[in-house]
């Protein structure tokens, strides 16, 4: 069966805040299922959550865009920096990624709360002197987000803008392969500039201990220290910030459980674990290709073909979460696949669970009347993107003066 004959990968969805049903259909009649990308790649999609973690510990699935077949799900052609262990092999990803593993320990996360505490206080300070309808994603989650990651790493936050701007490039796909490869070079050409100053004055930072440690830095090169510096600002903002909107709207939709959030302190790990479970901003799944023959769930799988390891379908899954569309934060959703899974599990998953919860915490104790100013239907959803969200999110609340209106920035 060639390209052309085969079906679109599915990507339309009925409700903002669910998979395109297509993908329950097929977790029942066919969980692997030949598509071809929005790139014009055949692949496998793979839908149900058993056959996604199987795929995801199998070392015979590569996550390199250079392995034959690898389905890309964005524009252009730019290979991946050295350094960018997330589209890795062993044993390159295992050395990259062991040398910042001891940043993202719990023990360690657990020192950075008083800090991010203060930044997020920041910037709730700075959202309750806006008047008007505000728009949470520009004036509140993209800089949140940017100022908790830019301090981790030691990056200057007035740069955020332009990171962001670069990495919209990359990850819109509705951009020319053109303007996809020019953003991917201005960004990594920002990166090499960043560690190229950090080496010459290291700072307390994740990327200055890197360059200090004489036991690290023997282990890594200069290119690939830029690339483990874009690898993780990507990873620590955009993400965080697509979350926390869509988070918002969402417990905004389930006031009954925000309240037991807000109660009770001991449920905010599992109230994060949900919104990732339930959210999967990661709507474009995971590109992967077989180094060898491999059968999974009853489908053979050839050396050299790809797949779409479809997350957002697996955390629908009613074999592994019952009443799976529904937001539930009492359920236990650890098995998630919303962080990844296996060897190339999000390394900033506990990073991620700290800031969140600070996050959803610190604006509904700050702003308990918080409210959207526009029906959900006419919010404006990144549906191009790689990555899922809000493009826009006005928002008032009570005592907040000349909130009647909304103007698009």
């Amino acid at each position: 069966m060639t390209a052309a004959s085969l079906p679109p990968l599915p990507t339309e969805r009925k409700c903002p805040f669910d998979p395109p049903p297509e993908y329950k259909r097929l977790r029942v009649e066919q969980p692997i299922t030949r598509v071809v990308t929005p790139r014009g790649d055949p692949a496998w999609l793979v839908t149900r959550h058993e056959d996604i973690r199987a795929i995801l510990t199998d070392r015979r699935f590569s996550s390199s865009p250079l392995a034959p077949g690898y389905p890309s799900y964005v524009t252009g052609n730019v290979p991946p920096p050295p350094g960018f262990f997330m589209q890795m092999d062993a044993p390159d990803h295992t050395r990259l990624r062991s040398l910042v593993t001891r940043e993202f320990m719990a023990r360690h996360i657990e020192s950075l709360r008083p800090r991010m505490q203060a930044l997020v206080d920041q910037r709730v300070e700075a959202l309750l002197k806006l008047s008007g309808t505000v728009d949470l994603i520009r004036d509140f989650a993209l800089p949140t987000a940017s100022l908790v990651i830019c301090e981790l790493l030691g990056v200057p936050f007035e740069d955020a803008g332009f990171v962001q701007n670069r990495t919209d490039g990359i990850l819109d796909r509705s951009r020319t392969a053109k303007e996809s490869e020019t953003s991917a070079i201005e960004l990594m050409g920002y990166f090499d500039r960043l560690v190229t100053t950090k080496e010459q004055a290291p700072g307390d930072d994740i990327l200055g201990r890197l360059i200090s440690d004489t036991s690290r830095a023997e282990k890594v090169s200069h290119a690939e220290l830029v690339g483990i510096a874009a690898l993780l600002m990507l990873g620590g903002y955009d993400t965080m910030a697509q979350v926390i909107g869509l988070g918002t709207v969402t417990l905004l939709q389930h006031p009954d459980q925000l309240a037991d959030f807000l109660r009770d302190a001991t449920l905010a790990d599992a109230l994060v674990e949900e919104l990732v479970r339930y959210l999967t901003v990661n709507h474009a799944g995971l590109p992967r290709a077989a180094t060898a023959d491999v059968e999974v769930g009853g489908q053979l799988i050839r050396e050299g073909e790809g797949l779409i390891v479809m997350l957002s379908s697996g955390n629908r899954d009613e074999q592994a979460f019952p009443n799976a569309d529904a937001f539930d934060i009492r359920r236990d959703c650890r098995h998630h696949v919303g962080f990844g899974h296996g060897l190339h599990r999000c390394i900033g998953a506990t990073f991620a669970r700290a800031e969140l919860a600070i996050v959803f915490r610190t604006l509904f104790e700050r702003i308990p009347t918080l409210r959207v100013a526009v029906p959900v239907q006419e919010l404006p959803f990144r549906h191009e993107m790689v990555l899922y969200g809000l493009k826009q999110l006005p928002v008032t609340w009570s005592g907040n003066p000349g909130s009647a209106g909304f103007k698009e920035s």
